[in-house]
């Protein structure tokens, strides 16, 4: 059956992987790629922006089989989940396993280049797993895996605090040991002269603490991600499985976000997704041994909802259910890399001085004596607009400009 898993898997990643243009933070990551690739310059995303590398440091060892960069980063992060639904299955068995498959905010995700969003969720199923088996090297593991991952990676120790208080767990001198591994990543970071980079971008994504409209905006996108369906068999699973340990990696990351996140984003709910579904996997196989057998079939009604998103998703992501936020990143607004393929074809047919990559591009960067790209702001630019490159929706362009 996981084999089963395993194919649909891939065939829901890998299907037309590279239809979708790349968006501005995946474009900063093919530099990366490309920096790595020629200087050999392991080091810059710590360098550039303080941000931990494990992921981009993956996609360029790829990146030298796959000579597409972009390419690169979405098989790092596809092969990346398949350890997560593999894990997943292992700890929660093929439900849970069917239901990671299938959510829409996964598969969304899974194909696209991101910064360490899956290894964190894989870092994540590891501390459970290491909880639930009493095995202390996967905890260390996981954590370590997070902290040279991403900033949502910094829950877990509280996780892991959390658990070992509520199964009131005696420490044995290996699980001491632990704590340890979260000072690898550090150290590496202070040895590399980063870890003052590392720490001050916290600034950005932590402070503020806009409580209410985070709860808001949080229980939205669970809603419209998880769909009803999958939330009506989760607080089923909630009611009648209350495991402890589960219930932890759920809420204590969920509830750290909700009042500690100056950004926030649907993407960094990825790490508590899998609990969640968890519990609606739970919810699913108490109803399938409940219903009489004439009804069972009847189950697969749940799966629709998600079913419908995901091939929403895979058929054209700029007509897909996103919350509006996923949907301006990555299709309608100026981070998006929709209009740049249009741009550039006519820049090779009819402006051969304007050669630039898509990255300065998008940041308004492409200008030259006669001409300039402005995709931010346009606000200012002294000359005629020659044309314009709408994005899907028509809320954003691409403008190209004769300079006076």
């Amino acid at each position: 059956m996981i084999w089963l898993l395993l194919i649909a898997f891939f065939l829901l990643r890998l299907y037309r992987l590279t239809v979708m243009p790349p968006f501005l933070d995946e474009l900063i990551y093919v530099r990366w790629l490309k920096e790595i690739k020629i200087h050999s310059d392991w080091l810059l995303p710590l360098k550039e922006f303080g941000w931990e590398p494990l992921q981009i440091w993956l996609a360029a060892l790829v990146n030298r089989f796959v000579t597409d960069p972009v390419l690169s980063l979405r098989l790092t992060s596809v092969v990346t989940s398949s350890l997560s639904l593999f894990l997943i299955s292992r700890l929660a068995g093929k439900t849970a396993a069917l239901f990671y498959l299938l959510s829409p905010i996964i598969l969304l995700h899974d194909r696209l280049g991101l910064r360490g969003d899956n290894l964190v969720v894989l870092a994540a199923l590891m501390v459970f797993y290491g909880l639930t088996k009493q095995l202390p090297a996967w905890i260390g593991l996981g954590l370590t895996l997070g902290f040279f991952s991403k900033t949502t990676a910094a829950a877990l120790p509280v996780v892991v605090i959390i658990s070992y208080l509520v199964t009131k767990a005696k420490l044995k001198r290996q699980d001491l040991f632990i704590g340890l591994a979260v000072f690898i990543p550090l150290a590496f970071y202070y040895c590399t002269g980063s870890l003052a980079a590392v720490i001050s971008k916290q600034s950005t994504f932590i402070g503020g603490m806009p409580v209410k409209n985070n709860f808001i905006q949080i229980w939205q996108w669970l809603f419209q991600y998880l769909t009803w369906p999958v939330i009506l068999l989760m607080v089923v699973g909630f009611c009648m499985g209350r495991v402890r340990l589960l219930l932890v990696n759920a809420l204590v990351p969920l509830i750290l976000l909700i009042v500690s996140a100056k950004i926030l984003l649907p993407r960094y709910l990825l790490p508590i997704m899998p609990f969640l579904l968890i519990y609606a996997a739970v919810g699913f196989n108490w109803l399938r041994q409940k219903l009489p057998a004439v009804l069972k079939p009847l189950l697969i009604v749940f799966l629709f909802t998600p079913v419908w998103f995901d091939g929403q998703i895979l058929k054209d992501l700029s007509t897909a259910p996103l919350p509006e936020i996923d949907k301006w990143q990555y299709v309608t607004g100026w981070p998006s890399g929709y209009g740049v393929k249009e741009l550039t074809d006519y820049l090779k047919t009819n402006q051969s001085e304007l050669n630039y990559s898509a990255e300065v591009i998008l940041t308004d960067t492409a200008t030259s004596s006669a001409y300039a790209v402005t995709n931010i702001n346009h606000k200012g630019v002294k000359g005629e607009l020659v044309k314009e490159f709408p994005r899907p929706g028509n809320k954003s362009s691409l403008k190209l400009w004769h300079l006076r």
